[in-house]
C-alpha cells in the first residue's frame, strides 16, 4: 500500500486562509463562502465588501463581479469546512496542520523551548510572554536541516575513517602474514642448514670408523698369517717325531747317535703384543636441548591514518621480491624497435626501461615516480602486431592483452609470444552472404570498446550497425544484441560474467547476460545517466562511467570517437548511485577529455585523459595522483596487468607503450 504525499505547508495555508484577512476558516463569523468566479472568502471579508456596494460583489482577485443581495445567497466551500471539522474532531491527518495549542488556526511560528507548531495568537499569548525562542517555521525548519545534516555529515566523515582503518588493518593483517610466512621460511632454511651439518657429521664419524676397522683388520689379518705358518710347523714336527717313534730299536738308537735333532723354537716366534686401535666415543655436551632457533618480537606500531609508505616490515617484503611484470608476458630479448619486425609485438625487460614520467601527488607535493617506461610496441599498419587507431585496450586474467584496431576493422590478441590471432567480422553470417551474391562489399567489424568475462567471452561494441557482439576466444560470434539500444559505446566486463554497455545517445547503462550456448539471456537497465561513454568496473561490482561531451581541442580530423566525458559517476548492482567525480577534480586541476578508464588490483580508478595527455589516478580512500606527464601524443585506454605493467594506448602514435606501475601500499612503523 503506497503512503500519502505529505502536504506542502504553503499550499495548505492557501486553502484554510482568508486570502484577504490571511485568518483560518471557522465555522462562524470565518466561515468560507464561494464567490460565483469560484474564489473562496471568509464571511467576514464578504460583509465588507458587500457593505462597500450595491446588488453584488467584485471579486478581488479576478474582477469578476457575483451578482446577490445577502451573503447567504452565496454556497459555503464545503471542502475546507470538512478539513477544518476533521481537525476540531481530532482526526490525526488533519490535526497534524493546526496549532498544537488551540488547534483551530493554521501554525506559522515554532517554540523552540516547547518543539511545538503555534499559531500568530498562542505564540504571542502563552509563549513569547514566558520569554520562550519563538521562530517562523520556515526559520525553524531551516535550522533544523542544518543541524541534521551537520550530523550527518560527521557520521558520514565518521563511516569514511571507519572503511579507512578496516582496509588499514587488512592490509596490516596481509603484511603480518608475510612476516609470518618469512619466518617459517627462515627457520625451515636454519633447520635444513642444521640437517646438512649433522649429515656432514655423520659422514666424517662414518669414515673415522671405517678407517679404524680397516687398520685394525690389516693387524690382526696379518698375526693369522704368523700363526697360520707356525702351526703347519708344529704339524710337520709332530709327524717327523710320530715317524721316529715308529722305528725299530736298533735303528733309532743308531739315528740318535749320528744326528743331533734341533729343537723348534715357537715361542720365540709367536707374537704376544698386538698394537690395535680402540674407538671410543667422545660425546659434545650440550648444557639445554639443541634449538635451531627461537622467535623473538618486538613492538611494532601501525599508523591507520596513512594512505602511502611502506610496508609493515622490510623482510617480509625481502622475503616476497615485488614483482616488477618483467614481461607482457610477450617477452624475450628482442629487437630494438618493434617497428622493424611488424610481425612481433613483444617488450623488453624493465631492467632496460627508457624515461621515467614525472609524478605528482595529490595538492600540490610532488612524490616519488610510480611509472616509468619501458617500451613502445607496434606501429601504423595493418599487418598482424600494427595498429591504424587503436580505440580500446583490455587484459585478460591469464595475461593476454587485447586491443580494438579500429582503422583495420578487427581486434587483435597478443599471448605471451607475441601476436596470436585476430576477429573480425563472422564472415558466414546471412547478411555478408547476401551481400557478396549481390556483389556489394562485405560489411566490417568497426570496434569502439571491448572487454572480457571471467569465463572467457569476449564483449564488443560494434559502430557499424550500433550493436553489442559477443565473441569466443576463438572469434566465433555467439550473441548479436541490438533491442533498445541507439549508439552502444562502452563494454566493461563485471565480476559476476555480465555485461555493462552504455547507450550514449540513449541515456542509460544496460546490463547483458549472455550465455555460450544461447546467446543473450537477460538484458535489463541499470541506470540513466547524461551521454555515458566509457564504462569499467572493480572487483566488488562497482560500475564507473563518464558522463557529458569532453571534447579534445588537438582533434586533427574531428574524430568523432575522441570525443571523451568531463565527469566521472558510479552505480552499484544495485542500480544506486554512488560516488561522483566531478569536471574540477580539485581546486585547480580537471577533466578535459576523458577516453578511458580501468581499476586497478587495489580498487583505484586510473584514468586516461586525452585532452590533459596524462593518465590520472583516483584511489579509493579520495585524492589523485598524476601517473604520466610526458610521452604521450592521444592516450585511449588503459589497462594493469597482474604482473605489475602498465599499458596505455595511444591512438595517434598508433602503438602500446608500456609503464611500471608499483601498487600503493598501506604504511606501518615498527
Amino acid at each position: 500500500m503506497a503512503t500519502a504525499a505529505t502536504l506542502d505547508p504553503d499550499f495548505v495555508r492557501e486553502v484554510l486562509e482568508c486570502p484577504i484577512c490571511l485568518e483560518t476558516y471557522n465555522q462562524e463569523q470565518l466561515r468560507p463562502k464561494l464567490l460565483q468566479c469560484g474564489h473562496t472568502v471568509c464571511r467576514q471579508c464578504l460583509e465588507k465588501l458587500l457593505a462597500s456596494t450595491i446588488n453584488g460583489v467584485r471579486c478581488p482577485f479576478c474582477s469578476k463581479v457575483s451578482r446577490m443581495s445577502s451573503i447567504s445567497q452565496l454556497a459555503d466551500n464545503l471542502t475546507v469546512l470538512k478539513i477544518i471539522d476533521c481537525a476540531g474532531s481530532g482526526v490525526a491527518a488533519a490535526a497534524n496542520l493546526m496549532c498544537k495549542s488551540c488547534r483551530g488556526r493554521l501554525p506559522r511560528r515554532y517554540c523552540c523551548d516547547c518543539g511545538l507548531v503555534l499559531c500568530e495568537a498562542c505564540a504571542g499569548d502563552s509563549h513569547r510572554n514566558q520569554g520562550h525562542d519563538v521562530q517562523t517555521i520556515r526559520l525553524a525548519a531551516e535550522q533544523r536541516r542544518r543541524d541534521l545534516g551537520g550530523k550527518l555529515a560527521a557520521l558520514r566523515d565518521a563511516m569514511g575513517d571507519i572503511q579507512r582503518k578496516k582496509a588499514a588493518i587488512d592490509s596490516v593483517s596481509k603484511s603480518l602474514r608475510l612476516k609470518y610466512k618469512a619466518v617459517q621460511q627462515e627457520y625451515a632454511r636454519a633447520e635444513l642448514r642444521l640437517q646438512e651439518e649433522l649429515g656432514r657429521s655423520r659422514r666424517a664419524f662414518s669414515a673415522s670408523m671405517a678407517e679404524v676397522e680397516k687398520l685394525n683388520a690389516q693387524i690382526l689379518e696379518e698375526q693369522t698369517y704368523l700363526l697360520n705358518i707356525a702351526e703347519v710347523q708344529v704339524v710337520s714336527r709332530c709327524d717327523y717325531l710320530t715317524m721316529r717313534i715308529k722305528q725299530a730299536d736298533i735303528a733309532l738308537l743308531e739315528d740318535a747317535s749320528s744326528n743331533d735333532e734341533e729343537e723348534l723354537e715357537l715361542k720365540g716366534q709367536l707374537p704376544t703384543i698386538l698394537k690395535l686401535q680402540d674407538p671410543e666415543l667422545i660425546k659434545a655436551e650440550y648444557p639445554k636441548a639443541l634449538e635451531v632457533g627461537q622467535l623473538t618480537t618486538k613492538g611494532c606500531t601501525v599508523n591507520t591514518d596513512e594512505e602511502d609508505g611502506q610496508e609493515l616490515a622490510a623482510a617480509a617484503s625481502a622475503a616476497v621480491p615485488v614483482d616488477l611484470y618483467r614481461d607482457i608476458d610477450m617477452i624475450a630479448a628482442v629487437e630494438d624497435s618493434v617497428c622493424s619486425s611488424p610481425g612481433s609485438f613483444k617488450s623488453k625487460s624493465v631492467d632496460g626501461g627508457g624515461a621515467s614520467a614525472k609524478t605528482t601527488v595529490s595538492g600540490s607535493s610532488s612524490g616519488p615516480q610510480l611509472c616509468q617506461f619501458v617500451k613502445k610496441m607496434g606501429c601504423k599498419g595493418n599487418l598482424p602486431g600494427m595498429f591504424n587507431l587503436p580505440v580500446s585496450i583490455c587484459v585478460t586474467p591469464q595475461g593476454e592483452v587485447l586491443v580494438a584496431d579500429r582503422g583495420n576493422y578487427r581486434i587483435q590478441i597478443f599471448n605471451r609470444k607475441g601476436f596470436q590471432r585476430e576477429i573480425r567480422r563472422n564472415p558466414s553470417s546471412i547478411d555478408n552472404f547476401v551481400l557478396s551474391f549481390l556483389g556489394a562489399d562485405l560489411p566490417n567489424l568497426i570496434p569502439l570498446s571491448i572487454a572480457i568475462t571471467p569465463q572467457g567471452l569476449i564483449g564488443v561494441t560494434d559502430n557499424y550497425d550500433n550493436s553489442v557482439k559477443v565473441y569466443t576466444a576463438d572469434g566465433h560470434c555467439v550473441a548479436c544484441h541490438k533491442n533498445q539500444l541507439i549508439k552502444p559505446w562502452g563494454i566493461a566486463a563485471m565480476p559476476s560474467g555480465q555485461f555493462v554497455v552504455s547507450d550514449v545517445e540513449g541515456g542509460k547503462l544496460w546490463c547483458l547476460a549472455v550465455d555460450r550456448n544461447m546467446g543473450v539471456v537477460n538484458y535489463n537497465r541499470l541506470c540513466s545517466a547524461v551521454r555515458p561513454k566509457f564504462v569499467t568496473c572493480d572487483p566488488s561490482g562497482t560500475v564507473y562511467f563518464t558522463q557529458g561531451l569532453g571534447l579534445n581541442i588537438e582533434n586533427r580530423q574531428n574524430e568523432h570517437h575522441l570525443e571523451g566525458g568531463f565527469s566521472i559517476g558510479s552505480v552499484g548492482t544495485d542500480g544506486q548511485l554512488g560516488k561522483q567525480l566531478s569536471h574540477f577534480f580539485s581546486e585547480t586541476e580537471d577533466f578535459r577529455c576523458i577516453t578511458g578508464m580501468c581499476v586497478d588490483a587495489n580498487g583505484d580508478l586510473l584514468v586516461t585523459d586525452s585532452g590533459r595527455k596524462e593518465i590520472l589516478q583516483f584511489p579509493k580512500e579520495g585524492g589523485f595522483n598524476i601517473l604520466i606527464q610526458e610521452g604521450l601524443t592521444c592516450p585511449v585506454g588503459v589497462a594493469v596487468t597482474q604482473k605489475g605493467q602498465l599499458l596505455v594506448l595511444d591512438c595517434w602514435d598508433h602503438c602500446v607503450k608500456v609503464y611500471t606501475y608499483l601498487q600503493r601500499r598501506r604504511s606501518s612503523t615498527c
